[in-house]
Parts: C-alpha cells; sequence; structure tokens
C-alpha cells in the first residue's frame, strides 16, 4: 500500500464475531520512510458512522503488532491512514491477520 495522494484506505466491512478480540499486523517491507496508523473502527448496524476502536503504534518499520479490544459493535473495518509528511512514494507491505474473537 502507498501514499499515494494521501486519502485514507478502509478495508471491506465485516461482521464482528464476539464482544472482544485481539486484532494481529505483521508489516513485512517498508518502502521509504513512511509513518502510517492502522485504526480498528467500528459501529451498530444503525449507526451511519463509524467510530475508532483502538488503534496500533504508529508503524514506521517492519515488525509485529497486535491490539486487544473489548466492547466490540456489530460492524467492523479498518482505515489505514500515511502521516502528511510522508512522500507519496513511501509504502508499506502487511499482512492483516483474522481477528481471534472472544465471546467476552
Amino acid at each position: 500500500m502507498f501514499k499515494m495522494d494521501g486519502t485514507p484506505y478502509f478495508s471491506p466491512e465485516f461482521p464482528r464475531g464476539g464482544l472482544a478480540a485481539t486484532f494481529s499486523i505483521d508489516v513485512t517491507q517498508i518502502v521509504g520512510s513512511p509513518n502510517v496508523t492502522i485504526t480498528i473502527q467500528h459501529r451498530n448496524a444503525e449507526d451511519t458512522t463509524f467510530g475508532d476502536l483502538g488503534s496500533f503504534s504508529v508503524i514506521s518499520s517492519a515488525q509485529p503488532d497486535a491490539k486487544d479490544l473489548t466492547g466490540i459493535k456489530e460492524i467492523v473495518r479498518f482505515k489505514y491512514a500515511f502521516d502528511g509528511a510522508d512522500a507519496s512514494t513511501d509504502g508499506i507491505h502487511f499482512l492483516m491477520q483474522a481477528p481471534a474473537w472472544r465471546p467476552y
């Protein structure tokens, strides 16, 4: 994923699999010097906008990260945003793992 014009990217929406989960990412390659924030967003079916549930540490190097979150609403998605100062050619390659859902 490259910064390009700087507009945030969004994953497809998916239904929650439990009230809590561990979200994991494995950043495998960095191009340039990006600072990327990946935010986990959620909403209920009747809501018209997403709210932020949590986010990974700012990604600036190739490494794994995990975020344990609770109180998850019905619909989930990821928001991928580059820092405004990043070059348009900065990028990352990552593997977003399936959430490890829990019922509590």
